[in-house]
């Protein structure tokens, strides 16, 4: 397989699906050495992409996460809330 990116969650889902079906395969016991061999290195280059979408969505996150800090949040007063503590009502 050349293509080492998953660009959507189907994708994901569908790499995640087939590895699973393999793995049922390879757990079966049924499969000679050369088959198990050639499932194996299949199994390997898709938990590959299943790693590299997993990382790809955790970077999103992370930057996603960060957004508000990078582009300045509200605070204080303009945020409704007190800067002075002798303001709290309470």
């Amino acid at each position: 397989m050349t293509d080492t990116s998953t660009d959507s969650p189907a994708e994901f889902e569908a790499s995640l699906e087939a590895l699973e079906a393999l793995v049922a395969r390879m757990e079966s016991g049924e499969l000679g050495l050369e088959q198990s061999l050639e499932e194996f290195q299949r199994g390997m280059e898709l938990v590959g992409l299943c790693q590299k979408a997993l990382d790809d969505a955790q970077a999103r996150i992370e930057k996603l996460a960060s957004a508000p800090a990078e582009q300045g949040t509200v605070s204080g007063s303009a945020a409704g809330t007190p800067t002075d503590p002798d303001d709290v009502p309470f």
